[in-house]
């Protein structure tokens, strides 16, 4: 029996690989199995209920770890023997290919010889249970990794909590993870491979990739070079996930209030320099939860408190003194569509799809999003995505003004952006924030008074005395918003 397949993980490959290996994981999801022990690096024992069409068996066996390449490859040489029912010995290759930050690409192939009485039931009955079996495999392994990287990821949000200022130390709920990335100055992601060739190394590969390199070499002029003594800072980008995979993201009436207050607090942590919000599992989000509608929108007035909700966070996000992006992987329906509108940015993947079904449900979209949606795209466009609650890719939403960035790894795209900004001058993005957002919605708050309050603010500071300094003296301002 010879069988071929791939399968698209929705977490990262370092994730994959360690479930990979870990028994736990593996006797959890495979099909049947009652026990599955090490008895070294490379050694497993098993024994595995199998049911092929009449005949059922179980199967002592031993499975033996060859060719391993860490995190990348390996293969299986197992033997398993079912007493009078037969034997079957297989030889499995795996292969795990990064497809972006948050997604691999499993590869693998199975060559098995079963003899003895399962054999005579004849290759059609055994191929259609060895497929079974695969995708139920699949399945659930898929459904554990995402389990494990989620929780990775939130030690990992309480670990940086512990070290974050009082702003930031207040964590959100299980919903919701926020994060902490180091960003520096690098070259533009999506254009690393085609300015480095084929016979480059890898060390000047990466070396490129993070910044390291000449500026040539990531198709930019290098920034000047600190003087003597001088370090370059490194600056943090928040990542704020919505962890909700089995529900595609869907957001509950509390994650919106949490959300606002998420923004505020990070918006006021002077080592943040950006912000991204991105969904877990490879999907943005499914818009608002719908299942609880009976419970949270179900009257007029409950409808209003709703609204209120989210405009009230749509609105922190869009006031955020920070640099705002939103990373769209998968799905960025309805109400994900508001979130993803009051960032500054949006970063898509090209297979990203999104949607506004208001229309479907008989919703009226309030004021603020409306405008915002009309900011983006324009009367015509908006109309359209509105009336029709058609879904359009990432491509279009880029031609249309919707999506700002397509690439293949989003994140690692508006990590990399959020980087070039860093160095900038927090008090000039958050005052042109200001006045962009006032002039494009239209809410009344750009007065003479307030205009004039974020011009002098940044005269008087700090930044702008170090900056005409740092000019002067022909080095690198380092900014710190005050």
């Amino acid at each position: 029996m010879e069988m071929k397949d791939e399968i698209r993980l929705e977490a990262p490959r370092e994730a994959v690989w360690n479930a990979l290996n870990d028994p736990d994981v593996l006797k959890a999801c495979i099909p049947g199995c009652e026990a599955l022990d090490k008895v070294s690096d490379t050694e497993f024992t098993s024994l595995v209920v199998a049911k092929v069409g009449p005949i059922k068996a179980k199967f002592n066996g031993k499975v033996t770890l060859t060719d391993i390449v860490p995190l990348t490859s390996y293969r299986l040489v197992g033997e398993g023997q079912g007493g009078v029912a037969g034997f079957a010995k297989s030889d499995i290759s795996v292969e795990l290919v990064e497809e972006a930050e948050q997604a691999t690409l499993l590869r693998y192939g199975v060559s098995a010889n079963i003899g003895g009485k399962i054999a005579q039931l004849g290759t059609r009955l055994i191929d259609s249970t060895a497929r079974k079996m695969a995708d139920q495999f699949f399945a659930s392994f898929n459904e554990a990794v995402q389990q494990m990287s989620a929780q990775a990821n939130q030690e990992a949000g309480a670990a940086i909590g512990g070290a974050m200022s009082a702003a930031t130390a207040v964590p959100a709920s299980d919903d919701i993870l926020v994060t902490l990335v180091d960003v520096r100055e690098q070259g533009d992601i999506d254009n690393v491979a085609a300015s480095t060739n084929g016979s480059s190394s890898v060390a000047a590969k990466l070396a490129s990739l993070f910044g390291f390199g000449n500026g040539k070499a990531q198709g930019r002029n290098p920034a000047p070079a600190p003087k003597f003594g001088q370090t370059s800072p490194v600056f943090k980008a928040a990542v704020v996930t919505l962890n909700r995979p089995r529900q595609k993201n869907a957001v509950t009436l509390a994650m919106w209030q949490d959300l606002g207050r998420i923004f505020r607090q990070l918006g006021d942590d002077p080592q943040v320099r950006a912000i991204l919000l991105t969904g877990a599992g490879g999907t943005f989000s499914a818009g608002a939860d719908i299942a609880e509608f009976d419970k949270v929108r179900a009257t007029v007035k409950q409808g209003e408190d709703y609204e209120v909700a989210v405009d009230a966070c749509c609105d922190a996000i869009a006031a955020s003194p920070k640099p705002t992006i939103a990373v769209i992987n998968g799905f960025c329906m309805g109400g994900a569509c508001n979130l993803a509108m009051s960032c500054d940015f949006r970063f898509a993947h090209p297979e990203a799809m999104f949607a506004i079904p208001a229309a479907r449900l008989s919703i009226v979209y309030g004021v603020r999003g409306t405008q915002r949606l009309l900011s983006l795209v324009g009367v015509a466009n908006a109309k359209r995505i509105l009336y029709s609650a058609q879904r359009f890719k990432a491509d279009e939403g880029q031609r249309i003004g919707f999506v700002d960035r397509v690439s293949a790894d989003p994140m690692r795209a508006a990590q990399s952006f959020a980087a070039v900004m860093a160095n900038n001058a927090p008090l000039t993005i958050s005052g042109t924030k200001f006045l962009l957002n006032g002039l494009t919605m239209g809410l009344g708050v750009l007065t003479d008074q307030s205009v004039d309050k974020v011009i002098k603010r940044a005269v008087a500071s700090e930044d702008y005395r170090n900056a005409r300094q740092a000019f002067v003296e022909k080095r690198v301002p380092e900014f710190v918003g005050k």
